[in-house]
């Protein structure tokens, strides 16, 4: 394989990921909003985190992918050379979305407006039609 192949395959890859991440995004739309990002900075992160093909390779692939495979050929000695760091990518991407502040939504911010400010505030009484 030469390496215009090897950065097709990435570009395919790429193009692939960024899609399911998309349908992610989509599908998780009506989440609480800190569960909602924290799967999709793991997500992200677990996607996206390449790692070297083999010890003395110097091509990257996917490491969720490289750990699947590593496991499967070389048993959890193999899996844990690239499973170090696929954990320590999805856990740090989930600590720092469960970090990141929540941003008050605009209905709130609508009754903190329509609330007065002070006690002795008072509101203007709506006019009524008279019935007859």
């Amino acid at each position: 394989m030469t390496s215009s192949h090897f950065i097709i395959g990435w570009a395919v890859y790429l193009a692939g990921a960024t899609g399911c991440l998309l349908a992610l995004m989509l599908i998780t739309g009506r989440l609480p909003v800190r569960f909602k990002r924290a799967l999709r900075f793991t997500t992200a992160a677990l996607l996206y985190t390449p790692w070297w093909l083999s010890p003395g390779s110097n091509l990257l692939s996917p490491a969720l992918f490289t750990m699947a495979y590593d496991g499967l050929t070389d048993g959890i000695e193999g899996m844990a050379r690239t499973g170090l760091i696929t954990v320590i990518a999805a856990g740090s991407a989930a600590l720092i979305a469960i970090i990141l502040p929540v941003k008050k939504s605009k209905a709130g911010k609508e009754k903190e407006e329509n609330t007065p400010a002070t006690a002795g505030h008072r509101k203007k009484p709506k006019r009524q039609e008279p019935i007859c």
